[in-house]
């Protein structure tokens, strides 16, 4: 049996990385990537929701939205940014930046790395969906990522969606081509059929929801979720909505957590195909005092061999979970709500 204690070790450490650099924190949602790895049995067939739409028309949109946005992006103009963006992602990062009380839309633009140019990538192809209101247009080029990155071969899925009768951008995702060779070639090639194929390359099936504004967080939440082999949807207090596809990764928490009462509510589906290791969600209550530390108020953990079901649950966060943050916390650790009771250490 895989221990849990891993996945318990990585939501502390995690959330302790968080508190080491708050306010350096990129405040835009993580892009929710989706695999382009799975191995040829795991494949999932093409849908026939997706449709090829004039690749030469496909391609002028998809640089006409992006080279917009990008401008927009580059000189912190609003403006510019919001009308090649769809309303779902305008209200997902101001929700993001209130979250962290910040000031929008100030310090989202103050805190993000330039946008890559268009120029430096070939286009390969694009797959429309959702009735031909969604898009998914894929370039391949060089990009280096972080400062003391190498510059490695990547897929650039810029996702459209068609409001109103214009096209906006809503997200952008990048795929390191290094290990998947057979892929970077049919790229290369422009062979759409490997978009078909592989699901990080398809449009959204539904249009994006527009998740209500919310207001200044009473606590800062954040919930990390280790999630390989899956896919959860979630939303916490009724108002952060966030979905997790075989992912590793941390979000703000729209609204933040509060003192007392807390629900949040999910569904976890294992992936066909894929294999289904260890799970691990957690919430944490981020500080907001120097030298204090996260702490985990709601956890689910579980291994390889447990049924992984989603819920909604009720859970409280404590006066004394909240004094527990600083360092001179004396007194026994509050423990978390537990989904499920962890499993005793093995020796």
């Amino acid at each position: 049996m895989r221990a849990l204690f891993p996945v318990i070790g990585t939501l502390a450490l995690a959330g302790l990385a968080w508190a080491q650099q708050p306010a350096q924190r990129n405040t835009a949602p993580i892009p929710s990537p989706r695999g382009i790895s799975l191995p040829p049995e795991a494949v999932t067939p093409p849908t026939p929701a997706y449709v090829i739409p004039n690749q030469q028309k496909a391609k002028e949109i998809a640089e006409t939205v992006y080279n917009t946005w990008r401008i927009g992006m580059m000189r912190a103009n609003e403006q510019a940014w919001a009308s090649a963006t769809t309303a779902a992602r305008r209200t997902k990062i101001r929700n993001m930046v209130v979250s962290e009380r910040k000031q929008f839309p100030q310090d989202f633009f103050s805190k993000q790395p330039p946008p890559p140019q268009l120029e430096h990538f070939s286009y390969v192809g694009s797959i429309a969906g959702c009735g031909n209101r969604t898009m998914a247009c894929t370039f391949v080029g060089k990009l280096q990522l972080g400062e003391k990155g190498t510059l490695t071969e990547n897929a650039m899925v810029i996702e459209l969606v068609n409001e109103g009768g214009k096209w906006k951008l809503d997200q952008t995702r990048f795929f390191n081509l290094a290990n998947l060779p057979d892929v970077k070639k049919r790229l290369h090639a422009r062979d759409l059929t490997v978009l078909q194929e592989q699901d990080g390359f398809h449009p959204y099936d539904k249009l994006p929801a527009i998740p209500p504004a919310c207001g200044t967080p009473q606590l800062i939440g954040k919930v990390f979720v280790d999630a390989p082999g899956r896919e959860i949807e979630m939303r916490i207090n009724g108002v952060s909505l966030h979905e997790f596809y075989d992912e590793r990764r941390a979000d703000i928490i729209a609204g933040g957590l509060r003192r007392g009462q807390n629900t949040i509510s999910y569904t976890i589906k294992d992936n066909a195909g894929m294999q289904h290791p260890t799970l691990g969600i957690g919430l944490f209550v981020m500080p907001e005092t120097p030298g204090n530390h996260p702490v985990c108020v709601f956890d689910h953990i579980l291994d390889a061999k447990d049924p992984a079901r989603g819920g909604t649950f009720t859970f409280n966060v404590t006066n004394e979970q909240i004094a527990s943050m600083n360092p001179a916390f004396q007194r026994t650790q509050p423990q978390p709500y537990h989904v499920v009771p962890l499993k005793p250490k093995k020796d």
